[in-house]
């Protein structure tokens, strides 16, 4: 996607996001681009790729910019809602079609979303708070991100995401940073995300796909002819060595969904809508004596940045420790080798950044990387 007119530098920057880019993954593997610095380790949030992501381009933490998770409970009416009335024999494959149907040509949902494995008695309880595009302006709702800016500004910009393969991506990236023709270049891949969640961080296969990165990268430095590129992740991954049934737990307890709470299993925490006082107490005492994870507290959440005062994420949230997962969950029933979504302070939670300049001001946190990216970016709200 294209917009405005060019204003930067005459080579521009490129900027190269890679899911899953971690610290500790780059230096097991020896991943250093030639052209590049070596990697600077930098915190991610607490959550998954939508609110690192989010977090990144507009220098807001996931509490103000408000999309800390792909879902939340819904604080009035559900876009899901409707399911409810759908015979419970409905095919799956057509719920599905019905349901992306809706949200396409009723609510007009452009952000990435997927259904996983949600129940659709739950599904009729939850919201999706991103709904536009997150790699161009208005990706961020209400609040600026760097598209919006660069639009401001008159930038002339082109930007790739999930949608476009791989291979393609990185092809028309290539192009784009020999033609000049664009002040900043912005490429988003989940391509190594999704090789580690089936293979794990120490496996051939990941090494193969970093060489392939390695390979790209030096190619684009070497044609962007003194303009400025940065390499980095949003989050990093752990491998997995423990399940824990906490679906199975809870459900021993005997209470009543969705008369007494509602609840959210992903694949690293567990968030839960209390509806009755007294069922609230009960599940907080189990959470609170469980092993291999612990409640997150209203203070952690706030050092977190993820606190929010009306509980549209949970009033309660569960984090399991790292390297174990919730399974089952919503997510999947089947197992991964590695996964993401614990506390930010895990080593293995760290992303990886690099740049082509030679000194740099590096950014301290996560809500840095925006004006890192694109200097003179101040965080607020879309006019």
């Amino acid at each position: 996607m294209d917009g405005g007119m060019p204003d930067m530098e005459e080579r521009g920057t490129t900027v190269i996001l890679i899911d899953a880019l971690g610290h500790e993954i780059v230096k097991r593997h020896g991943f250093l681009p030639s052209g590049l610095s070596k990697p600077r380790n930098m915190p991610t949030v607490l959550g998954f790729s939508q609110a690192a992501l989010t977090t990144i381009l507009t220098g807001l933490s996931p509490a103000e910019h408000g999309l800390w998770m792909m879902y939340s409970f819904a604080a009035g009416s559900s876009p899901f809602r409707w399911i409810g009335m759908l015979p419970v024999s409905s095919r799956r494959r057509l719920l599905r079609n019905s349901i992306r149907w809706v949200l396409d040509h009723i609510y007009h949902v452009d952000s990435y979303y997927s259904l996983y494995d949600v129940p659709r008695e739950i599904l009729i309880h939850l919201d999706l708070p991103a709904r536009s595009r997150m790699f161009g302006p208005g990706g961020a709702g209400k609040h600026m991100n760097i598209f919006d800016e660069l639009e401001a500004r008159r930038t002339n910009w082109i930007s790739w995401d999930h949608t476009v393969p791989e291979e393609r991506a990185f092809d028309e990236l290539e192009r784009a940073v020999e033609s000049g023709d664009h002040g900043f270049r912005f490429l988003y891949t989940a391509g190594l995300d999704s090789t580690m969640h089936r293979y794990g961080t120490k496996g051939e296969q990941t090494r193969c796909h970093l060489g392939w990165y390695r390979d790209r990268i030096e190619r684009i430095v070497s044609r962007c002819g003194g303009g400025r590129v940065v390499v980095l992740g949003d989050h990093g991954m752990c491998d997995v060595k423990r399940h824990l049934d906490l679906k199975g737990r809870v459900d021993e307890l005997g209470l009543n969904v969705p008369h007494d709470f509602i609840p959210f299993y992903d694949s690293t925490m567990a968030r839960f809508k209390i509806r009755r006082e007294a069922a609230g107490r009960r599940l907080e005492g189990l959470l609170f004596e469980l092993e291999g994870g612990s409640l997150l507290d209203a203070d952690a959440a706030r050092r977190l940045g993820v606190h929010t005062a009306d509980g549209r994420f949970g009033d309660l949230v569960f984090l399991v420790e790292p390297g174990t997962i919730i399974l089952p969950s919503y997510m999947s029933s089947e197992p991964v080798a590695a996964m993401h979504g614990y506390r930010p302070e895990a080593s293995c939670m760290e992303a990886a950044i690099f740049s082509n300049q030679e000194r740099v001001e590096w950014p301290a946190a996560p809500t840095d990387i925006a004006r890192f990216l694109l200097p003179g970016f101040e965080a607020g709200e879309r006019t």
